[in-house]
């Protein structure tokens, strides 16, 4: 089957982490490539050998590499995150922090005694029970006798006499954690659920049970953002698509991303309720390289036959050195959830049972990816369904959220999704497809903005 002219329909990879679970639905990355159903090979092997798979505007713009990517996030802790500042902080004041962080690890690090898988389990089960519960009270639960209570069953995988230590040392991490966090947002996910939230590289971010984090910048985001309000004027006023392809042949977009420290990543968080259980969705660039600052949860991981930090030296953790470096693309000003929250808009008839939402699609501000939402509500007596096709010149991926919908492109060829089963619609599809239920079902779509001459995508 051409590979060209169908929907790809994909096979998610699950990463399992200290934390939880992460599904990857259609990544290229080595780490999480989604195979393509039907024993044709991974889905970066196909972009690879006919990069026209990604449209050429997506290639004019982000290169012969898929740039974006989805994944699904379960964690086993609490619904919140951290994002972002609340108030001005001053980089020196937060190294500070950060490096009070890495001390007391040591200190804790050289108390313990561990010398086995089942001793790491046991140990790292109650550390992970303190720190979830006082990040819920943002470690301002000042309790002295929950304290001992603590360090009397941590007592077992202590060096000798080092329960007094032990006492301080933990009780000098709530009290430093307890400053850091309450500089940051901390956000209800329960709350924002159907939201999505635009976390962008060089603002500080946690879900709750991961490390506290930010990613790469983009070194050609602001000319990026640039180029697309210059097109739309251009389009705006007449201009054809071959003056738009050199108007951004012009830009020096790939000179400009190499520029980069590193791979980029901007990324969104989506929360959503599969399965009565909380998890995010997590659209993002297709760069996996994190820039961890501090780990409250999982701090030290069992490597074979030993303990050692996750993040770091294995035996020193974080380096002022590393901080120092790390910190220098953040962002301290304060972030505004105002600012960075996306709230689904109807974009179709209300009265229909297919109804369309345009969750991002403001390439002047965010110009990574486009976000809509498809909801189907048909009935067994009823199919409800949905006429689509991808924007001129890119690509399009479908990622499921609820129920299963039948997939249909011209030539009729059907296939099902589900969570399980993403696709990927090819720039190179004719005809565009069709999504229909006998049921409610809900469905991303997940894009790459683009400003060539034919209407979006209905």
């Amino acid at each position: 089957m051409s590979l060209r002219s169908h929907p790809i329909v994909l096979q998610p990879v699950e990463s399992k982490k200290t934390w939880g679970t992460e599904h990857w639905l259609n990544a290229t990355r080595p780490e999480g490539a989604a195979e393509i159903r039907g024993g044709q090979g991974a889905l970066a092997a196909a972009i690879a050998a006919d990069p026209t798979l990604l449209g050429d505007w997506s290639r004019r713009l982000f290169g012969d590499e898929l740039p974006i990517f989805t994944k699904i996030i379960y964690t086993d802790f609490p619904p919140f995150v951290h994002v972002g500042f609340r108030r001005a902080v001053a980089r020196a004041e937060l190294l500070a922090w950060l490096e009070t962080e890495q001390t007391l690890l040591r200190q804790l690090f050289a108390e313990l005694k561990i010398e086995s898988q089942a001793a790491f389990a046991g140990f790292s089960a109650l550390y992970a029970r303190w720190a979830t519960t006082e990040a819920q009270v943002a470690w301002q639960r000042a309790d002295a006798s929950s304290l001992a209570s603590l360090a009397s069953e941590l007592e077992p995988y202590l060096r000798d006499a080092q329960r007094a230590t032990t006492l301080y040392t933990l009780e000098a991490l709530r009290h430093n954690r307890a400053q850091l966090v309450d500089a940051i947002n901390e956000v209800d996910l329960r709350k924002e659920a159907g939201h999505l939230l635009l976390t962008s590289a060089g603002i500080l971010h946690a879900i709750f049970g991961l490390s506290h984090q930010t990613h790469p910048l983009d070194a050609s985001r602001t000319a990026l953002e640039t180029l697309y309000g210059t097109l739309a004027r251009k389009r705006a006023f007449g201009a054809s698509d071959d003056e738009l392809h050199a108007i951004a042949n012009a830009a020096g977009l790939s000179a400009l991303r190499q520029a980069s420290v590193a791979p980029p990543k901007n990324e969104a968080w989506m929360p959503v309720m599969l399965d009565g259980r909380l998890a995010l969705i997590e659209p993002q660039q297709s760069s996996d390289t994190t820039y961890s600052v501090a780990d409250f949860y999982t701090p030290f991981v069992w490597d074979g036959d030993r303990l050692r930090f996750r993040k770091g030296d294995p035996a020193h953790g974080l380096s002022t050195e590393t901080l120092v470096r790390q910190l220098a693309e953040l962002q301290l000003a304060p972030t505004s959830l105002d600012q960075i929250r996306r709230v689904p808009t109807l974009v179709s008839d209300a009265s229909s049972p297919a109804r369309r939402f345009r969750i991002v699609d403001e390439p002047e501000r965010w110009p990574f990816f486009t976000a809509y939402q498809v909801d189907l509500d048909g009935t067994p007596a009823s199919e409800a369904s949905f006429a689509g096709d991808h924007a001129p010149g890119v690509f399009q991926q479908l990622v499921v959220l609820d129920g299963s919908v039948e997939l249909a492109d011209a030539s009729g060829q059907r296939v099902t999704l589900d969570r399980q089963t993403p696709a990927f619609i090819p720039a190179t599809l004719a005809g565009g497809y069709r999504l229909s239920a006998r049921g409610r079902a809900r469905v991303l779509q997940l894009s790459v903005p683009t400003p060539l001459a034919r209407e979006r995508a209905p």
